[in-house]
């Protein structure tokens, strides 16, 4: 909170910019720890109010000590640009009727590069000076007191250009004698246009697509490398006989339908849920037969058993397929002598004699 305890409570709770900071006609532009208020193109804004003014465009060279965040007007580097830069042309015209500058584009030159990793940071600073609409100053003026006042602080700025009016909004010149001054009359030059008629700047038109090519109709607007537009189907479709975008195939996506991955994986996935049926009903028989050889086994070991304590083989009444003979030995010598098979030949005893 300490890059707060300068700032009055209201800015904390409402922002720079508050409901009556500029008039209805104006907007307001946040600076990091300031704001301006800002008129449309070709007004300036005075008194709470803005007036149309005369435009001087131009271009200066400005020494400034960073440049990463001068393409964001809520940084510090672009507050301490533009303080410095308005501050410059408004000593430069104080004894005139002058009403503004505004900045219009910041751009650090590609011949500058070499500038910088030695300590200096040039940037070009587009800029518009207004003055009253009826002021009496020309470009001539206005250039000659800028670059009278640039001798006097070389550290800071340099090399100020005066730009064309008509080329600065991109208009062309009826005849010799036209300056564009009322360019929002004016007639844009070849390939450009204004975005709407309230816009003073005539703009470089976008490429351009046919009517039809639009999502709607499943086509979408590119612009190639060489700056021509072409009309290409949406990712996902593809272009019939008669040239109308129409939904891929199954199993194929991306731009033309060209991407076969959803193809692929119906593949893999088919053969894959073939594989895992194959192995399911494969352990389904091997644990069948093992159950079918495990209750054989059992009825081998059981009817072995049987036959070892009653000597048939077969199971019939009780567990055998004949009756059994039981015999009961009373108590006595016989009970625990040895029992032999009655049809079994017995030694007959032999004569006395």
């Amino acid at each position: 909170m300490k890059a707060f305890t300068h700032l009055p409570l209201l800015i904390l709770l409402f922002g720079l910019c508050k409901n009556n900071s500029c008039s209805s006609d104006a907007s307001c532009v946040e600076l990091n720890n300031k704001y301006f208020c800002l008129c449309i193109d070709g007004y300036y804004y005075n008194s709470s109010t803005c007036k149309k003014g005369k435009v001087f465009p131009g271009t200066i060279k400005v020494n400034v000590s960073e440049t990463s965040d001068l393409q964001d007007e809520k940084s510090m580097a672009y507050e301490n640009l533009y303080m410095d830069t308005v501050t410059f042309f408004k000593g430069t015209f104080a004894n005139s009727d002058f009403g503004q500058t505004v900045i219009h584009k910041v751009r650090i030159p590609a011949s500058a590069r070499s500038e910088m990793r030695a300590g200096y940071k040039l940037v070009d600073v587009t800029v518009v000076n207004l003055f009253a609409e009826n002021s009496k100053e020309n470009e001539m003026t206005v250039s000659s007191a800028i670059k009278k006042a640039i001798e006097n602080n070389r550290d800071n700025f340099t090399d100020y250009a005066t730009q064309d009016r008509c080329d600065f909004y991109g208009c062309e010149k009826a005849n010799d004698q036209d300056d564009c001054r009322d360019f929002l009359q004016c007639k844009c030059k070849p390939g450009l246009s204004r975005p709407n008629p309230q816009t003073a700047l005539c703009l470089a038109l976008g490429p351009k697509c046919p009517d039809n090519c639009n999502a709607e109709h499943n086509m979408q607007c590119l612009v190639r490398s060489g700056g021509s537009p072409e009309c290409v189907c949406l990712s996902g479709y593809q272009k019939d006989a008669q040239g109308s975008c129409q939904a891929c195939p199954f199993g194929y996506s991306g731009v033309n339908c060209e991407d076969e991955l959803q193809l692929i994986l119906t593949i893999v996935g088919t053969i894959a849920g073939i594989l895992i049926l194959g192995m399911a009903i494969a352990l389904i028989i091997l644990r069948s037969k093992k159950n079918k050889d495990v209750e054989e086994q059992n009825l081998i070991e059981n009817n072995f058993l049987r036959m070892r304590t009653t000597g048939f083989t077969n199971l019939g009444a009780e567990g055998s397929i004949f009756p059994k003979v039981r015999i009961t030995l009373q108590d006595g010598p016989l009970q625990n002598s040895y029992w032999q098979d009655p049809y079994l030949p017995r030694s007959m005893p032999r004569p006395d004699y």
